[in-house]
């Protein structure tokens, strides 16, 4: 399980994803490892959080990173971050 303190990684993610899901007042909590789809994401909130962790942590996600099994949960998305920042991907 993946350290979720607002000063990591998964943590700030997690805050955008709980934001977005605060708009459409989904009362679900979202955790690290839960599907963002089945919490009550849509395609058009999950672009928004794409959009949003870019401006979060100051970098573009590459193309070949637009896959559902990176946007599958806030932990995917995390570990897809520090890959990009890593330059494990590009």
């Amino acid at each position: 399980m993946m350290e979720t303190g607002t000063d990591t990684v998964a943590g700030r993610t997690l805050n955008l994803a709980r934001g977005i899901a605060a708009r459409h007042a989904l009362t679900g909590e979202i955790g690290p490892c839960d599907a963002l789809v089945q919490a009550g994401l849509d395609s058009m909130d999950l672009v928004n959080l794409m959009l949003a962790v870019e401006a979060e942590f100051d970098l573009t996600i590459p193309g070949s990173c637009m896959n559902p099994q990176n946007f599958r949960s806030v932990e995917s998305i995390a570990k897809m971050i520090e890959q990009v920042r890593s330059g494990t991907l590009q």
